[in-house]
């Protein structure tokens, strides 16, 4: 791949910082930490924060295909897609594209929540023994 040497290392740093955010996030909810996984089973808490991190991301994409096929001859897709072809017949049929946007926001809103409820520390969390520094940064400030 024909990155050059800034692009390699912002990429090794993006991935990095993921991992250690979801090793975090993970803690958090099996030590109790986290609102939800505090009022249920860890486990519990822990699949309900990726189911709804997994539904929130095919609600976001679903939201861009939708939006950005209208323009697009749906003859081209027929065969070789045929789902996507139903979905695009109907969703840009009348005022169903509207609709469907309108839904989705009230969709991303519970997902967030649920997100939210199940990964966000509580207060004064303290996870894996992280310096006072590190800790506010990941844990206080909302990053």
């Amino acid at each position: 791949m024909g990155d050059d040497p800034l692009t390699f290392v912002k990429k090794f740093i993006s991935v990095g910082l993921l991992i250690f955010s979801v090793v975090i996030v993970s803690a958090l909810i099996f030590d109790e930490q986290t609102k939800l996984s505090q009022d249920v089973h860890p486990a519990l808490a822990f699949i309900a924060m990726w189911a709804a991190l997994i539904w929130l991301s095919m609600v976001e994409g679903s939201q861009a295909s939708m939006v950005g096929l209208p323009p697009v001859d749906r003859e081209l897709f027929k065969e070789s897609h045929p789902i996507a072809y139903k979905i695009c017949e109907r969703g840009h049929r009348g005022d169903n594209l509207d609709r469907y946007l309108m839904g989705r926001q009230f969709m991303v809103l519970a997902l967030v929540f649920v997100i939210n409820m199940s990964g966000a520390p509580v207060e004064d969390a303290d996870v894996l023994n992280l310096p006072t520094p590190l800790a506010n940064m990941f844990l206080k400030s909302g990053l």
